[in-house]
């Protein structure tokens, strides 16, 4: 889920994170991750959910092991690309939120969110999903997490019209949230960049989105950007 080196180094940061977890001594599980580098932290992370995956009975277990490890010494940066999809982001869930870690970045700018929404793997990405956590506790840390822009001076939406588009409409509740959260994402004052428009343009090229005015993602960009529909048929 990460792009963790499969070195003797993450081996031995794995092999000494399970051997805490069997003495089951939570100070000790905590202890083993914060003597290691970000690398090692993510390696013993990665370790846990994949753990947790394949024995449901422990899913829990591991779910609050990393949880307990990440509130008391942090996340580290190389996790966040890898919560891309639903499941891990599930797993972590609880992480985030305790540590209130929705906005922390990796070396691109990116947030957990800019992952998700850009992942084409899974498409469309779990809008309704993002919106119910928005609706309930943490839900203006959720929001902030929204305006946050990457290196490239994106959005975590504006990652998912440039890398994630194509020409399916989304179901009903998943346009439903996402306008939810676009709206989320613009209160407060805050705008979109103007600029960032170009980009976007250029994905819908390069994605072959059919400029049919009708088509459910002009509707979208339109409404995000708060531009007529029809500029953006005209990609010349």
């Amino acid at each position: 889920m990460t792009q963790v080196p499969n070195n003797n180094s993450n081996e031995q940061a794995v092999a000494e994170l399970l051997l805490a977890i069997r003495s089951k001594d939570l100070a000790k599980i905590c202890a083993v991750y914060q003597q290691q580098n970000d690398l090692g932290r993510a390696a013993q992370l990665k370790f846990c959910f994949e753990i947790a995956e394949s024995q449901t009975t422990r899913y829990a277990d591991y779910q609050n092991i990393a949880a307990q490890c990440i509130v008391a010494h942090g996340l580290p940066s190389g996790i966040i690309a890898g919560l891309n999809n639903s499941d891990r982001v599930n797993f972590f869930m609880p992480a985030l939120q305790a540590a209130d870690a929705f906005s922390q970045t990796n070396h691109q700018g990116n947030t957990f969110l800019h992952a998700l929404f850009a992942n084409a793997e899974q498409s469309p990405p779990p809008f309704n999903f993002i919106r119910s956590l928005l609706l309930f506790e943490r839900n203006e840390s959720l929001a902030k997490t929204l305006r946050v822009r990457n290196q490239h001076g994106l959005t975590p939406l504006e990652c998912y019209f440039v890398y994630n588009l194509n020409n399916k409409d989304l179901p009903e509740h998943e346009l439903t949230a996402l306008f939810a959260l676009i709206e989320a994402e613009q209160a407060g004052n805050t705008s979109p960049l103007s600029s960032n428009l170009s980009h976007v343009k250029g994905a819908m090229k390069s994605h072959k989105i059919n400029l049919d005015p009708k088509n459910q993602v002009l509707l979208i960009i339109a409404s995000y950007y708060q531009i007529d529909i029809n500029v953006l048929c005209q990609l010349h």
